[in-house]
């Protein structure tokens, strides 16, 4: 089924891409996954939680989001470390038919989290995009303090450059 011009499609984009012909459209702007959250639909490996097999006390109290997520990924084990390639891996399943589907000339344009961005922009590479540019948000407050950049600069002692990021 050819969707009619000027018009939304909504669903599964990886399962309803498929049904698009050919050079159909100008621009993809997708906000992907970022495989960093706890939601179904943002876990994109395989790994769970493999200390006390999801039994600790902490494991517990989290309920369903820990051992849905697994442990922490910081690179504790061969599944923690498959996890960016895995995340490649999806990337690559539907980099191609975006390439497909896009008239000659067309952009694709992603937001994509910094943990995983250069996976994707690899898998499109490889399916055949050319990579153009990066744009950042400057955000005044980020949702986590880990994500805050001014955490790090005053760790070094850069209190300048950390003002700047608060």
């Amino acid at each position: 089924m050819t969707p009619p011009k000027n018009s939304i499609v909504v669903g599964d984009s990886i399962r309803g891409i498929k049904t698009l012909p050919d050079d159909f459209v100008h621009m993809i702007l997708s906000d992907i996954p970022y495989g960093i959250g706890a939601d179904e639909w943002d876990v994109l490996h395989d790994n769970s939680n493999g200390a006390f097999l999801g039994s600790s006390p902490a494991q517990q109290k989290a309920g369903a989001v820990f051992k849905k997520r697994g442990k922490p990924i910081n690179g504790w084990s061969e599944a923690d470390r498959a996890i960016p390639r895995q995340y490649y891996e999806w990337c690559s399943r539907w980099a191609s038919e975006w390439l497909r589907v896009l008239k000659p000339g067309g952009t694709a344009i992603l937001f994509a989290g910094r943990r995983y961005m250069h996976r994707c922009i690899t898998a499109l590479e490889d399916a055949g995009f050319s990579y153009k540019d990066m744009l950042a948000w400057m955000r005044d407050r980020a949702p986590h303090r880990a994500q805050r950049l001014s955490v790090v600069y005053e760790r070094r002692g850069a209190l300048q450059a950390a003002a700047t990021w608060t």
